[in-house]
């Protein structure tokens, strides 16, 4: 019988793993949270909006992400509030509701919806979403208003990369993201 020598190089093997979070990977969030990431977006007419992140603050378990254009005008849009809940938008000049509202709502099955104040909206599976950027696998939420639908796909740590209307039965891409960059930590 012939012995095969047995070499050990110091290398240590856990004997356990590590204990996974229950919710691993189910918490995603769907917005930069970083001072300077920055979008580039394509409108239906070739134009381009630039937006970057300016502030994040904390309140509670929530962020309130404020944005700017980078030309430094104000967006229509300035605040976020991000969480693992989803993404809301705080009351302001266009949002005459006490409460902020939810534009996106994690946590809900496809097919799921909740009222806010422009209207009805529906989460929907996560799909590929080809823009210019890229491809994105994001979750798509339909906004049904009147006669009006808009929809939006939301990609995790990016936050909006394509939003369509749809109106008198034609649909329009009215904002398509051409880039991102994230924020430096």
């Amino acid at each position: 019988m012939r012995h095969v020598p047995l070499i050990v190089l110091g290398l240590a093997l856990p004997t356990t793993a590590a204990p996974v979070p229950k919710d691993a990977g189910k918490n995603l969030i769907y917005f930069p949270t970083v001072v300077g990431a920055k979008w580039v977006y394509e409108d239906e007419r070739g134009g381009e909006e630039a937006v970057e992140v300016s502030a994040v603050e904390k309140d509670g378990d929530e962020l309130v992400v404020s944005r700017k254009g980078v030309d430094g005008t104000s967006t229509r849009y300035t605040q976020m509030i991000v969480s693992t809940k989803g993404l809301r938008q705080p009351k302001d000049a266009f949002n005459d509701k006490p409460e902020p509202v939810w534009v996106l709502k994690c946590g809900l099955r496809a097919g799921e919806s909740w009222e806010t104040p422009s209207g009805k909206r529906t989460l929907h599976e996560a799909e590929e979403v080809k823009v210019p950027a890229g491809t994105f696998k994001a979750i798509r939420v339909v906004l049904e208003s009147g006669t009006e639908t808009l929809t939006s796909w939301y990609a995790p740590g990016v936050g909006e990369v394509k939003r369509t209307q749809k109106r008198c039965g034609t649909v329009t891409v009215i904002r398509s993201l051409k880039s991102f960059t994230p924020g430096k930590k």
